[in-house]
């Protein structure tokens, strides 16, 4: 609807220019302002004929002036709009990064946290050989050969 109303702007703007021109060109033709040479006549303008005249110009100026007012709004309307989305794009640009930004903290601190369990988890297994090598140093008294070469197999 509203792209229907822009076209109206237009089309009175153009229709406004149009009668600018047949104005003119009934200024030219009536006041003789173009010569057709040197045996053109010369035409007789009366009173009525300039007061009809600017009668014509003056409508054509103010038609001339109202539908330039209208294009003008119509312009400073389609541009304040554009405005508006690329303000509310920018508005919802920030809010998609933030999002993502908070996204990734999560799974930053999830993958942290994984990596410590993981590795809390791998001291625990480690330590088993530990407690072996332990119970092993137990029984270094009878045997401390046999106990200095499974450490090795250990380390």
């Amino acid at each position: 609807m509203e792209e229907h109303g822009d076209a109206d702007v237009w089309s009175n703007f153009e229709k406004s220019v149009a009668y600018m021109n047949e104005v003119a060109s009934l200024y030219e033709s009536v006041f003789g302002c173009k010569s057709s040479g040197p045996s053109s006549s010369k035409k007789t303008v009366t009173k009525v004929h300039l007061d009809e005249a600017h009668n014509q110009a003056q409508q054509a100026l103010e038609l001339l002036a109202s539908n330039l007012l209208n294009a003008s709004m119509t312009l400073i309307n389609s541009i304040e709009k554009q405005e508006s989305e690329a303000d509310r794009l920018k508005d919802k640009m920030s809010t998609i990064r933030q999002t993502i930004r908070d996204r990734q903290a999560v799974l930053d601190q999830e993958a942290i946290g994984r990596f410590y369990l993981a590795h809390k988890s791998s001291r625990t297994k480690v330590s088993l050989p530990t407690l072996s090598a332990q119970n092993t140093a137990r029984c270094q008294s009878k045997n401390p050969q046999r106990t200095l070469s499974s450490l090795y197999l250990w380390g």
